[in-house]
């Protein structure tokens, strides 16, 4: 079950409609995992900068219950920074991308966990 949380300046009255649809989208085919199971969290208009500048910018998390590997991880790291390029305007190089594996004990949903 991946879920990805963007932290971001990006005002939120400006973000587009199809962010969160495309990310969902483009998550269910880079995992193979179907959309009931992708999770997209957004959290605009936060206090923040990167590099001593408060130009646009990301601080996000994806977390999975799947080992993912080196190869992977730059594979999302490309998809992902693409998408928040192309749908926020936001440069990669002011992204930041923390990946995290989870014990599919520690992931829980529908009434039960992943492991």
């Amino acid at each position: 079950m991946p879920i990805f949380v963007v932290n971001t300046n990006f005002a939120k009255n400006n973000l587009p409609e199809t962010l969160l649809s495309e990310l969902t989208e483009e998550l269910t085919k880079a995992t193979g995992k179907p959309d009931q199971f992708i999770a997209v969290h957004v959290h605009p208009d936060q206090v923040m900068m990167i590099g001593g500048k408060e130009d646009p910018c990301a601080l996000c998390s994806f977390h999975s219950n799947e080992n993912i590997s080196c190869d992977q991880i730059k594979q999302y790291s490309k998809l992902l920074c693409g998408l928040l390029n192309k749908q926020l305007g936001i440069s990669p190089d002011r992204i930041y991308i923390k990946f995290v594996d989870m014990d599919p004990c520690n992931m829980s949903w529908n009434d039960t966990t992943f492991g």
